[in-house]
């Protein structure tokens, strides 16, 4: 039998700081220290992080692993075959877990083995951000509500990878992270998890702080890997749910917004020019404008970047617009 219930997983690559502060929460857990490990996985790092883990006085088991720079699926993947606990909890470097954070996964997973354990990643309270991150925030607190209230229920296309448990045996037998995916890696693991069997729970409980630090370049890029990573799972995968869930969520999208793709999306000039004018204009507003027209123009960013990144890879306007108008629902072209 497995020494401890929980095994704590933590990616990281050159973000020594946040790391500190993620460990520091752990050592502050209410779960005894005896019951959990922790396996920091270096990607890479040069920072000074392997140093600093070698350094730090751990209340708990805590182990570094080492890998050449490969990405968080290959190094959460690294962590999960060291692990000695029977659950793997998946944790991420920016991440300050609650008191009682490990404790109610640790107790969650006890009730059931085809569990899979969400939890919040919030804003601290009174700490600014730039305007794509509060926007990201208040994107997913609006998630959360619907959660609690029961209007959504949870499933694998909300599995966030900062912040999850999972029984250790469900996750090899689902085939862990699919190592080629860098975004959306932890949702395509989710329906992977789903044709195991899995059950999919939201808990408010569970509940930690997220702090952030990414460029406008890098949340610019975000969405169009969404774009990209969500038709790669419907064409390679089978993964069709995942075009059922474009459809609605375009329908869903203000008559704005839908107008606007409808006239760029896919015609390259027009699209790179007005969506580079859009990034212009959030870096504007967070220097100087209302924040609530930065959270407008995000929005409208996102959901024109999300769009490029299907219409990219599914090669055409025109095939990316039949299957938003629900045309064609099946996008899985495998031989």
């Amino acid at each position: 039998m497995s020494t401890f219930r929980l095994s704590v997983i933590i990616p990281t690559y050159n973000r020594r700081e946040s790391l500190l502060v993620a460990l520091e929460a752990l050592a502050r857990q209410s779960l005894p220290p005896t019951e959990f490990e922790v396996i920091v996985v270096s990607d890479g790092s040069t920072d000074g992080t392997d140093e600093m883990i070698g350094k730090w006085a751990s209340p708990f088991r805590c182990r570094l692993l080492q890998q050449a720079n490969a990405g968080p699926s290959v190094a959460r993947n690294h962590g999960a075959r060291e692990a000695a606990g029977e659950t793997l909890f998946f944790l991420d470097d920016d991440i300050e877990a609650s008191p009682r954070l490990l404790k109610m996964h640790a107790e969650a997973q006890q009730e059931m083995n085809n569990l899979v354990l969400i939890g919040p990643q919030s804003q601290p309270i009174g700490e600014k951000y730039d305007v794509w991150l509060e926007w990201e925030h208040r994107m997913l607190e609006n998630q959360y509500r619907r959660f609690e209230s029961g209007e959504w229920q949870a499933g694998p296309n909300n599995l966030y990878s900062g912040n999850f448990s999972v029984h250790k045996k469900l996750f090899f037998d689902a085939g862990g992270f699919d190592e080629k995916f860098i975004r959306q890696e932890d949702v395509e693991l989710g329906y992977r998890l789903a044709d195991k069997g899995a059950h999919f729970r939201f808990e408010p409980k569970a509940s930690a702080i997220h702090r952030p630090n990414r460029t406008l370049d890098s949340w610019f890029k975000t969405p169009y890997l969404y774009g990209v990573r969500d038709v790669q799972m419907a064409r390679d995968k089978g993964v069709d749910q995942i075009i059922s869930l474009a459809q609605k969520h375009y329908q869903q999208r203000n008559v704005i917004t839908r107008l606007i793709a409808r006239l760029i999306t896919g015609k390259p000039l027009v699209e790179n020019t007005l969506l580079e004018l859009g990034k212009k204009g959030i870096a504007t507003i967070n220097r100087t404008g209302p924040r609530p027209l930065g959270f407008m123009l995000c929005s409208l960013v996102f959901n024109l970047r999300y769009l490029q990144g299907m219409s990219q890879e599914m090669g055409d306007r025109k095939t990316l617009w039949r299957t938003m108008n629900g045309k064609i629902t099946d996008v899985n072209h495998r031989a």
